[in-house]
């Protein structure tokens, strides 16, 4: 029997809950789609950094012009950055053989959170297909939604339940309380991702600054075969073949 267990968001996350286990981490407004699109384009990894200090500390210890410093506050470009948290900042020309400094106001600590755990993978709706097939293999699995502002979003919680949801098809489930929930909320409007975040908080702040086209493309479901996963501090690609670039 597998067991999943769903943390609401980045702060909330304890290491007693988190460590030497699977961790996934879920961003899905921007962060994780990011660091999908960014490696599909041939990026070599992702640092993730919780601050705006650290980020740039690390990339003064880097040799020029192999790294880019990327990440948002309050949704929008750090000044100084090169890129933002959109996924079409990071396209081939831009990234390819580039390392990428990330700092994001939610989904970065999340994952520096996570640094006792035993895997860290980076979910989204995005490689949706491809995490189930990955976790089938599990027996305990920690979903850490990232989150909005140290609170609950329900983009994040929606990509958890759509996970539990997949795995629920051919696997007995040890759910959590939170999991229970979030898989009841999604299969009530029968996974229907518009009706189900459409007064989502988190999204709706997007749409408003100008980013709805990232909000349509960070809800397609499928469009990467591959999981990122944490190795050495740096969220990287595996060595398998994607089916879709942007």
């Amino acid at each position: 029997m597998m067991r999943i267990d769903v943390i609401p968001y980045a702060s909330a996350v304890k290491n007693k809950w988190i460590k030497n286990k699977n961790v996934v981490i879920i961003d899905v407004l921007r962060m994780g789609s990011v660091m999908l699109t960014g490696l599909a384009n041939g990026a070599k990894g992702f640092i993730p950094a919780a601050s705006v200090d650290k980020a740039i500390n690390i990339s003064k210890n880097m040799d020029a012009g192999t790294c880019l410093l990327g990440g948002e506050r309050d949704t929008k470009v750090i000044k100084g950055f090169t890129l933002g948290n959109s996924p079409f900042d990071y396209t081939k020309e831009t990234v390819e053989d580039k390392t990428i400094i990330l700092t994001t106001t939610n989904g970065t600590v999340a994952i520096e959170a996570s640094a006792d755990a035993k895997k860290v993978f980076i979910g989204t709706f995005l490689n949706m297909k491809a995490l189930t097939e990955v976790l089938s293999d599990l027996e305990e699995v920690v979903l850490v939604c990232s989150g909005t502002n140290e609170q609950f979003s329900m983009d994040d919680g929606m990509c958890a339940a759509m996970i539990i949801d997949n795995l629920d098809r051919n696997h007995s489930l040890n759910l959590s309380d939170l999991a229970q929930t979030l898989l009841q909320a999604y299969k009530s409007k029968s996974g229907n991702l518009k009706l189900l975040l459409k007064d989502c908080y988190h999204l709706n702040l997007l749409k408003r600054n100008g980013f709805e086209k990232d909000v349509t493309y960070c809800l397609q479901t499928n469009i990467y075969d591959f999981v990122p996963e944490i190795k050495n501090t740096i969220v990287v690609k595996p060595k398998i073949t994607q089916k879709t670039s942007l």
